[in-house]
């Protein structure tokens, strides 16, 4: 999917013009079954094919792969289709199955959601070829039976624990998911959601609407419980006990069920370096044995992270799916070394990027105490200016509060902070900026646009950065602790799709000011709006960049505590009007 850009707009047609366009491709590649599978599975090559099989359920999974064995047909539906004896061998033969998309984005075969259209029905290529497509749904068929009945396990699994616990996992999962990013997940043909107007607590479903499917589950015996639901419960249950909040995150557009569970618990052990420490056999079905092995996942995790390792996770925006990783290296002012970029703002002899940082503060540090205001957004904007050169970036962000005065003041009254109270420095790439003019949306508006859903951030994670998040302000989201890697994101939040957020880098940090450790007050992000993806060496750039802006944000600080007057909207349209 390329992006529009060069016609003259940055936005990307969004989620529901990607869903036209991939059933609409998949179409073109009848009667080509490999061809229109690979399409539709991984969404026109937005997600990686993996991520795609792993949303269909595994007795669909099993079927696509028969699917390649055969010699099928993909014959796109017409208005009025004849009976198998009105059909030429063009056609194939045999009833066949219906294939198509979902506006989730999901593939789904033989039996489609009611109201969805098949993009196409295959059928064998010849008559023994559809003998054995009609074995293989029988196996199909088979298979999900075997499916519900590993629910039902699962069920009788939660029904013999105590219910208060069962209770505590109930409100601890619906206070996660109120709390972080969105979250699609299925159970066989169930999704559990809330993006947009799901069935889980969210943005658009309060923990006490109807439509909370948690307020339901707490109110009904388990035993009541469809075997979906209970599913989905207890694949979260062993996720929450395996790390940190975002883990819940990492089950994005999967299909959940024991089998991914465990093959999911055994690889981040790998990872982790706990070795062929998962499941096996029978106890890939115990859920006492995956609750085990995610507790020894949490406790290695917490030892990669003192022994100084750097977790990340890569997202690719189509699907949301996000998985945890580790940097194979160690970022420091090593890292900055890259591409043969020459950093202009400090010497090449830097010992580290704590010294980087200090250095470039000394700017503030010299400038007269009526200028240091001034010289400390003018030095932020040139820092972020070195970045989206030597990561050959269209556009770096840095956001953090303006008024530094919550440092020193009683915390809690940060709480009545609104959007304003935050900036977001923005600058463009020279590249990108010579891009943008003389089109429209101008770069001036873009870079508002940019900065607005900053400053929106910085107020949604504060209760979280202050741990005031027991006080009367519940709207808040888990400040982010580790980067991101992220490709594809053009897709779903509206800005990202009117602005050409394709790819992206997120490095929040830590900053210590007045001896208190605030983390996620301050972050790096980087922005590409072309279809060229970040590398995980770019990332590793843009932590030890982070590291960098951590020393600069926490120098200045000892010397200037003025707000940050800089960076509204008519500072970018004073510096982007062309």
């Amino acid at each position: 999917m390329k992006p529009v850009e060069e016609a003259g707009t940055i936005a990307s047609p969004g989620w529901d013009g990607l869903i036209r366009q991939v059933a609409s491709e998949a179409a073109s590649h009848a009667p080509s079954v490999d061809a229109l599978l690979d399409t539709l599975i991984a969404m026109g090559g937005t997600v990686p094919v993996e991520h795609g099989l792993g949303a269909l359920p595994r007795e669909s999974r099993e079927l696509v792969g028969v699917l390649r064995t055969l010699p099928c047909l993909a014959v796109v539906p017409r208005a009025q289709d004849g009976p198998d004896g009105d059909r030429g061998a063009a056609e194939g033969y045999g009833e066949g199955l219906a294939v198509g998309i979902a506006a989730d984005g999901r593939t789904h075969l033989v039996r489609l959601p009611d109201g969805l259209e098949p993009v196409a029905v295959i059928r064998g290529a010849t008559p023994d070829a559809a003998r054995r497509l009609a074995a293989a749904l029988d196996r199909w068929r088979s298979l999900r039976d075997a499916a519900d009945a590993e629910r039902e396990e699962i069920r009788r699994w939660l029904a013999a624990r105590d219910r208060a616990e069962v209770d505590d996992r109930l409100r601890h999962l619906g206070h996660l998911l109120l709390h972080m990013a969105p979250l699609r997940t299925f159970v066989g043909d169930t999704a559990f959601t809330n993006l947009g107007k799901g069935n889980l607590p969210g943005r658009s479903v309060a923990a006490d609407h109807e439509a909370n499917v948690l307020r339901r589950l707490r109110a009904e015996p388990v035993e009541r419980w469809s075997a979906q639901e209970a599913a989905f419960v207890g694949v979260c249950w062993v996720l929450m006990a395996s790390g940190p909040q975002s883990r819940l995150e990492e089950a994005n557009g999967m299909c959940l069920d024991l089998p991914w569970l465990s093959d999911f618990l055994a690889e981040r052990a790998s990872r982790y370096g706990l070795g062929a420490d998962g499941p096996a056999g029978k106890d890939v079905h115990d859920i006492d044995v995956l609750l085990g092995l995610a507790a020894r996942l949490t406790e290695r995790r917490a030892g990669l992270l003192r022994e100084g390792r750097t977790f990340y996770r890569e997202i690719h925006g189509a699907s949301l799916h996000k998985e945890e990783r580790l940097l194979p290296g160690t970022p420091g002012h090593r890292s900055l070394t890259v591409g043969g970029h020459t950093w202009s703002m400090w010497p090449e002899s830097a010992p580290s990027t704590a010294h980087m940082g200090r250095h470039a503060a000394l700017r503030v540090r010299r400038a007269p105490a009526a200028e240091r205001s001034d010289t400390r957004a003018l030095t932020l904007h040139d820092l972020l200016r070195e970045v989206t050169g030597a990561t050959r970036s269209d556009v770096a962000l840095a956001r953090g509060p303006r008024d530094l005065a919550l440092i020193d003041d009683d915390p809690a009254s940060a709480l009545a902070f609104g959007t304003g109270d935050f900036y977001c420095c923005v600058v463009a790439g020279t590249e990108f900026a010579g891009r943008r003019r003389g089109q429209e949306p101008p770069l001036h508006r873009i870079l508002t646009a940019y900065s607005a859903r900053m400053r929106f951030n910085s107020w949604h994670y504060l209760p979280h950065v202050l741990g005031r998040t027991d006080q009367e302000r519940d709207d808040w989201f888990f400040a982010p602790t580790m980067p991101d890697l992220t490709h594809g994101s053009q897709w779903h939040h509206t800005g990202h799709v009117k602005f050409g957020v394709r790819h992206a880098i997120r490095v929040p940090f830590a900053t210590t000011l007045g001896g208190r450790e605030l983390p996620g007050l301050h972050d790096l992000r980087l922005v590409r709006t072309t279809d060229e993806p970040y590398t995980v060496r770019e990332l590793e750039t843009a932590v030890a960049f982070g590291q960098v802006l951590r020393a600069f944000h926490e120098d200045a600080f000892a010397v200037c505590r003025d707000a940050v007057t800089q960076f509204d909207n008519a500072w970018f349209r004073s510096a982007h009007e062309d």
